[in-house]
């Protein structure tokens, strides 16, 4: 994993440029699991930086990262928790959300949020109303929505992708896989272009995915796909997964456990009971927080 400098020159520039965001941009204040390094975000985890990277070009605003921001934080600013399972770990009174989720439905809610517009499940919501807050069930996670600004124009050169969590991308099990040209292993972190994760998905007839948002950009871009587990070890264990199969109508009880040895004859039998998911994104659409541009919507 890479080493992050968090000395203080780094924080001082982190902190002025957010400020010149705040103060001449008129931001969104996204609230979730970011990076920076020198004013700069770190491609650390794909899924979560696209609250930077997807949220500025779908509502046309700069990004301001509210831990970033000293104004903010002092003016105890509305924020908005976005993409990710960060509801029960950042969420405070003046949140707004907007198809977040929950990473472990036994976790404790920090603060009730000022407003909820909609859910990633309903797993979710369920968990926000045993917490006393209302939601209205409006499902989806934001990042389904890429479907539609971004048509990656790549072939499909590989018979399958494998997209680790980051944390599992060393796994031993993936080793032979490693090598075989018709696999590609696609990283969640590190990455060059944001982008260019979506091509790499789309250049691949199938994935299997231990990253939740390997498999959400799979159904977002009609790729069938297969819900893999390496380490076991993922924060919150399997909600997320569950919360967000609910949402697309699909019924996965259990991931398919890749062991050391496994081949991709295997992988490929496991893919074939896979049913694709279904879900209306325009509740969702309808419910941002901001005018909404969706390059084919």
């Amino acid at each position: 994993m890479q080493k992050y400098n968090y000395s203080f020159f780094n924080r001082i520039i982190t902190k002025l440029k957010t400020l010149w965001i705040d103060l001449f941009h008129n931001p969104i204040l996204v609230n979730a699991c970011l990076f920076y390094s020198y004013g700069r975000l770190v491609h650390r985890n794909w899924g979560d930086d696209i609250n930077y990277f997807f949220i500025e070009c779908i509502f046309r605003r700069k990004i301001s990262y509210l831990y970033n921001s000293s104004l903010s934080m002092r003016r105890n600013s509305i924020n908005y928790l976005m993409i990710g399972s960060t509801i029960d770990q950042l969420c405070n009174s003046q949140t707004i959300i907007w198809g977040a989720g929950v990473i472990d439905g036994n976790s404790e809610l920090p603060a009730k949020p000022l407003k909820v517009l909609a859910v990633r499940g309903p797993l979710t919501r369920q968990y926000l109303l045993n917490n006393g807050v209302d939601v209205a069930p409006v499902y989806g996670d934001p990042a389904l929505l890429l479907q539609y600004w971004y048509r990656p124009n790549v072939i499909k050169k590989y018979r399958l992708g494998i997209i680790p969590h980051f944390d599992d991308f060393d796994h031993p099990a993936l080793v032979g896989f490693k090598n075989d040209p018709k696999v590609l292993m696609i990283k969640m972190e590190g990455y060059k272009n944001w982008l260019e994760v979506l091509d790499q998905i789309c250049s691949c007839e199938y994935i299997a995915s231990s990253s939740l948002h390997g498999l959400i950009m799979s159904e977002a871009y009609d790729i069938p796909n297969l819900w893999i587990e390496l380490s076991g070890k993922l924060m919150g264990g399997h909600f997320k997964f569950h919360d967000f199969f609910l949402s697309m109508d699909q019924d996965r009880p259990q991931p398919y456990v890749v062991k050391e040895g496994m081949s991709l004859n295997e992988i490929m039998a496991a893919l074939s009971s896979y049913k694709k998911g279904s879900i209306d994104l325009n509740p969702l659409i309808n419910s941002a927080p901001f005018n909404i541009y969706l390059k084919n919507n």
